[in-house]
């Protein structure tokens, strides 16, 4: 086996680790793919099992990017093998190898690798979300915010266009995972959904603000331990 393909097959195992319905089941017993807004990502985390746990679980992913990164850069034979190992640990954690099809969308793991691969200007988008969030308390705007700075920040550090337009095209298997996983997700929420009021990326409105949202008729509030 060439060092190229083993580097993309770590890359891509790294992305199918499951960290959010590991720690969702592990705290609860649910299966993070079935409640809330139905995505396996650290958001989803956050609302249903604990702002804690959340948190732990968007470190972990960013944690698997980043290695990712460094699994390219250094294992592969070739210099532009890392950029295959970002679309290889996307696709990792969006079409796990035990999970297929039910993986998250992997922002947090797309940042991890861009955080490896461009420091400067994916720690700005980073900073670029935390202020948004702090300003208009809309996690969906923020993370919009971020994205757009993350993409083209790089050329502020002098880096060359075709890097601007590979990260584009990370930040586009994003959407496109979204898409796919819309008619899951809307039926997930449908009969689940969050308790504290907040609302996923398909409604377009400023849920973390919407305090005013009510659980379905029977639906129980996870444990929010964090």
């Amino acid at each position: 086996m060439s060092r190229d393909i083993l580097a993309l097959l770590i890359a891509y195992l790294l992305g199918s680790l499951p960290f959010s319905y590991l720690v969702t089941k592990r705290r609860t017993g649910l299966d993070i793919r079935e409640v809330g807004e139905g995505n396996a990502g650290a958001r989803n985390v956050w609302h249903v099992v604990g702002p804690g746990w959340g948190a732990l679980v968007a470190a972990l992913d960013t944690g698997k990017g980043l290695l990712a990164y460094y699994v390219g850069r250094d294992l592969g034979a070739s210099q532009v093998m890392p950029l295959f190992c970002g679309f290889a640990v996307a696709l990792g954690h969006g079409f796990p190898l035990l999970r297929w099809k039910q993986g998250g969308k992997g922002v947090a793991v797309t940042l991890g690798f861009l955080l490896g691969m461009l420091p400067g200007s994916t720690a700005l988008g980073g900073l670029a979300f935390g202020l948004m969030y702090l300003w208009q308390r809309d996690f969906n705007r923020s993370i919009n915010v971020a994205c757009a700075a993350v993409i083209f920040l790089p050329l502020a550090f002098g880096e060359p266009l075709l890097v601007t337009v590979y990260v584009l095209a990370l930040m586009l298997t994003l959407g496109l995972k979204k898409i796919i996983d819309m008619p899951h997700e809307q039926r997930v929420w449908a009969h689940s959904g969050w308790t504290d009021g907040a609302r996923p990326g398909f409604y377009g409105e400023k849920g973390e603000k919407d305090s005013s949202a009510t659980s379905s008729p029977g639906q129980e509030a996870a444990p929010r331990s964090g």
